[in-house]
């Protein structure tokens, strides 16, 4: 199969300032507004490279090679790159352009339909184009009058962020070589150092964000 962006996310921030400050008690004083965009930003980027998915809606156009094997699924749908899919907007199938009623989506899997019925899809490729993604945090709703039907960025996905951001505000201003310190007739702590087998700097984050994660196939 082969994905061609026809309309890019425009949102790629994955949380908002004011939730970041609310989640993380962060105050105006501690960081700049500025200061947290930037954090958000990092780690909106980081949970998106982790993921290997880009979180915004977008309108993609994709071709199925009927022929290659695994194109199609063991009940005959066809399962879309993209995820989640907020819309259809064309369906060809051998350069035929199908009626709306011709197919239908569960989910990521596209269905060809005759009435009620689920029918295997025959032909060489098939090329749909749709809409994909969440709704950001912080995006509008309604956009000319219309209310968008996209779902909005699972609660749980926001929090990884929030998280990935929080680490950034603690070791700003600190020397993160220090591993731990220990004052006299005071106390001591230890600071969290990221493994060389972890992919993130914070372990919950990349525990949610696992199962977000697209897998890569050869």
């Amino acid at each position: 199969m082969s994905v061609t962006v026809i309309m890019p996310a425009t949102a790629k921030r994955l949380t908002t300032v004011a939730n970041v400050r609310g989640d993380l008690g962060l105050t105006e004083d501690a960081a700049a507004e500025a200061q947290v965009l930037r954090w958000v930003d990092q780690a909106s980027q980081q949970a998106a490279t982790y993921c290997r998915r880009v979180f915004g809606r977008e309108t993609v156009r994709e071709r199925i090679d009927l022929c290659r094997h695994g194109s199609v699924t063991e009940d005959g749908g066809i399962l879309l790159d993209r995820s989640p899919v907020a819309s259809i907007a064309s369906v060809k199938v051998g350069g035929t352009l199908q009626a709306s009623d011709a197919y239908a989506t569960d989910g990521r899997v596209l269905y060809r339909m005759e009435g009620d019925e689920r029918r295997c899809w025959s032909g060489r490729d098939v090329v749909v184009q749709y809409e994909a993604g969440w709704l950001l945090p912080g995006e509008e709703r309604t956009v000319g009058g219309v209310r968008t039907a996209t779902e909005d960025l699972p609660a749980d996905i926001e929090r990884a962020v929030i998280q990935l951001v929080g680490v950034s505000a603690s070791m700003a201003g600190r020397d993160i070589t220090i591993k731990s310190e220990d004052v006299e007739g005071v106390g001591s702590r230890d600071f969290y150092v990221q493994g060389a087998n972890a992919a993130l700097p914070h372990p919950e984050a990349e525990a949610i964000l696992s199962q977000y994660r697209r897998m890569l196939f050869a």
